[in-house]
């Protein structure tokens, strides 16, 4: 069994995640996702003002309603369709989970005309089938960030082939 480790964020143990979340957009991304996925699985409408008020923080106010939305479509679409039980990490764990990373780069993938990572990350999320809806559904939600200044590293296909077949580490919590 794995353990979550929650660190001090002033503190740099030379964890790679910790740095990459330490980025203002993937730290959206991943934020947005944890506090969306929280949400649905505790009804604590406290996750959703902290995700609303960090995008408010970090983004125009145009741009972090749309981000806001997009991100909810995108989950709700997960919701109904995932292939498995989404996985994720509790708000301020320094580490990512298969099902973050895949997050992360479907995202990253839409901003840096990335496509074959970005379908490859859908297919890790969900079937075949489904993929395209995830895809179309993260649009809206990458854009936001996009235009906002926020754009994602990229990230290749290559290492979305090797996340999406990472089972590895899963995160402890989980929606489906």
């Amino acid at each position: 069994m794995r353990t979550v480790r929650f660190e001090d964020p002033t503190h740099d143990d030379g964890c790679s995640a910790a740095r990459y979340l330490a980025r203002v957009p993937e730290g959206l991304v991943v934020g947005g996702y944890r506090g969306w996925l929280h949400f649905a699985a505790m009804r604590d409408v406290s996750r959703l003002e902290a995700v609303w008020n960090e995008f408010n923080t970090r983004l125009d106010p145009n741009a972090a309603g749309l981000a806001m939305a997009g991100l909810e479509r995108l989950i709700r679409q997960l919701g109904s369709c995932a292939a498995c039980p989404l996985r994720f990490h509790c708000q301020g764990v320094k580490h990512l989970c298969r099902d973050e990373c895949l997050m992360l780069s479907l995202i990253s993938g839409l901003q840096n005309g990335e496509d074959e990572a970005a379908f490859l990350s859908a297919l890790g999320l969900t079937s075949a089938d489904r993929a395209p809806t995830i895809v179309t559904a993260g649009g809206e939600f990458a854009m936001a960030l996009k235009i906002s200044g926020h754009q994602l590293l990229p990230i290749h296909a290559d290492t979305v082939r090797w996340l999406a077949t990472d089972r590895s580490q899963p995160a402890k919590t989980t929606l489906h």
